[in-house]
């Protein structure tokens, strides 16, 4: 019994140890990387939340600077404000750059960004002074407001006229008036939609005058 308990453990005896021994880090291993991949998605997604707030607030301050600018066609009353289903462009009163003064022309719409990969990027440019048209914006430099998403969705609430009732549109097809509110759905690359964003545009009186080549007449308007 003395020489036993003298001849150590058994060589078994070690492998059944190391095995144990293995079993249980690679438990501790799988435990710790759940914690770790969690802590990252909670992380992603907090940063991610971030983003689309910053984005909003930033989206929402250029629309409530909407500036009622006419394109320079003597025939008929045009506002610059194209409103389309999965691009939005108009005219801010806030400038074009910090070295720049006066109105900009902004612009939205979702760009790819290399093979799947698509962003919905915000141009800003100087409107020429026979501006007809959001022509500047196509050389204008592009800010990334939502990265990596799939599809983003207007939709624009107003009236064809002060008689009409206001309604939900894919489209602002009336060339004469500004619509009251904005709404934006972003859905990402993973299917999931985004919360909806709705801006108000508030304009003021200046935004209902009329004027043709024979006269000017202005009314207010409340929006």
């Amino acid at each position: 019994m003395k020489r036993r308990a003298q001849s150590g453990f058994t060589l078994i005896e070690v492998v059944v140890a190391l095995a144990l021994l293995a079993a249980m880090l690679g438990m501790a291993w799988q435990g710790l990387s759940f914690v770790l991949r969690g802590w990252d998605t909670g992380a992603e997604a907090g940063h991610r939340t971030a983003d689309q707030r910053l984005a909003q607030n930033f989206l929402r301050r250029e629309l409530m600077e909407l500036f009622p600018m006419r394109w320079k066609d003597p025939m008929m009353l045009k506002f610059a404000f194209q409103g389309e289903r999965n691009t939005l462009k108009f005219v801010s009163s806030r400038p074009a750059g910090l070295s720049a003064g006066g109105l900009a022309l902004v612009g939205l719409a979702v760009e790819p960004d290399g093979p799947r990969r698509k962003n919905l990027v915000m141009r800003r440019a100087l409107p020429d002074k026979e501006a007809k048209d959001f022509a500047p914006l196509e050389k204008a430099e592009g800010v990334i407001l939502y990265p990596d998403i799939d599809s983003v969705t207007f939709d624009y609430f107003g009236a064809e006229s002060d008689l009409a009732d206001p309604r939900w549109s894919a489209e602002w097809t009336y060339a004469n008036r500004i619509p009251v509110l904005v709404r934006l759905k972003v859905k990402a690359t993973d299917g999931t939609e985004q919360p909806e964003f709705i801006a108000r545009i508030v304009l003021g009186q200046e935004a209902g005058c009329l004027e043709s080549s024979f006269q000017r007449t202005c009314m207010p308007r409340t929006q």
